[in-house]
């Protein structure tokens, strides 16, 4: 069986405002907001946060022929 994920995050509408739930090694946090703007930019520098990745920048010089 697969186990959980341990760091999350999800955006629900909740009584006319934006809840934002994080969950990071298992414990569980939320964060409200007023507007899904600012609600979904919270939530991609949380997931950011929690997954983070190197990013390699891609080459802009094309090659010479």
């Amino acid at each position: 069986m697969d186990d959980p994920p341990k760091n999350s995050v999800s955006i629900e509408q909740l009584d006319g405002q934006w809840a934002v739930q994080v969950m990071e090694d298992g414990a569980v946090t939320q964060h409200l907001f007023e507007t899904e703007d600012f609600a979904r930019n919270f939530a991609a520098r949380q997931w950011i946060r929690l997954n983070p990745k190197p990013v390699l920048p891609k080459s802009r010089r094309k090659p010479k022929v």
